[in-house]
């Protein structure tokens, strides 16, 4: 079974965007946005209390299954980016993760990763009953 939309899109950080994040007409290059996915997902489970490297100090890893980014507008060198966050789907060994970067009121680019859970031999596993248990606190919707 998966829940939509567990917990809604929210601030977690902020990004300036780095030269070295940019090709040669000082637009971000479309896979940076994936390593900012990255960024806002960390954030987000840290903000929860729950910091990812505590699950792999437990041998759980969650592994990327697809990964999709619509690009809306064009940030440059030097913006300043907001990375929103969210739990969109919730199921019992796989989780999806919304994002959405803005610059101000304008959305650069949304997208999300799925992302199964597995143990150090790439095998799934459920996710941990106190993940599951963050997030029914976290959403009264779960």
């Amino acid at each position: 079974m998966t829940t939509t939309m567990v917990l809604p899109l929210a601030p977690v950080a902020r990004y300036r965007v780095l030269f070295a994040d940019c090709d040669p007409m000082r637009i971000v290059y479309y896979a940076s946005y994936f390593r900012l996915f990255e960024i806002g997902r960390a954030e987000l489970f840290r903000g929860l209390g729950h910091c990812f490297a505590d699950y792999v100090a437990r041998g759980l890893y969650l592994a990327v299954v697809s990964a999709s980014c619509r690009y809306r507008r064009p940030a440059r060198y030097d913006d300043d980016l907001e990375i929103r966050c969210g739990v969109r789907a919730l199921g019992r060994a796989r989780i999806t993760i919304a994002y959405e970067i803005g610059r101000g009121d304008e959305v650069v680019v949304d997208g999300e990763t799925e992302h199964a859970l597995v143990d150090d031999d790439g095998k799934p596993q459920r996710l941990p009953a106190d993940f599951r248990a963050l997030l029914a606190g976290a959403s009264p919707d779960l």
